[in-house]
């Protein structure tokens, strides 16, 4: 599997630097982009599950979904370095893990 990055208007070099950033988070967590993905899968589905206490994610589920985040974050900000302020997206989750 690998990363994709979905910013519009991302050229292919910065989609790149984003994508690098992106994995030097999960190098430095020690965990795997995939490990990460499952975590933020669970979270994802303990929210739509209403929040259930019964489908809530493990400890590690929910540090490996936090780690997912980071990584998002350090992509759109590594992608869009160069870019004015006002045309940043926002922190969705941009990032994608694809077969």
């Amino acid at each position: 599997m690998k990363l994709r990055l979905e910013i519009e208007n991302a050229s292919p070099e910065e989609r790149e630097r984003g994508i690098e950033a992106a994995e030097a988070v999960f190098a430095t967590a020690g965990i795997s982009a995939e490990q990460a993905a499952y975590g933020m899968f669970a979270l994802e589905g303990w929210d739509d599950a209403s929040f259930a206490p019964d489908e809530e994610p493990t400890a590690e589920e929910d540090g490996a979904a936090a780690v997912w985040m980071e990584a998002n974050k350090a992509a759109i900000a590594a992608c869009c370095a160069d870019w004015p302020a006002d045309v940043v997206p926002e922190n969705h989750l941009l990032l994608e893990l694809v077969d």
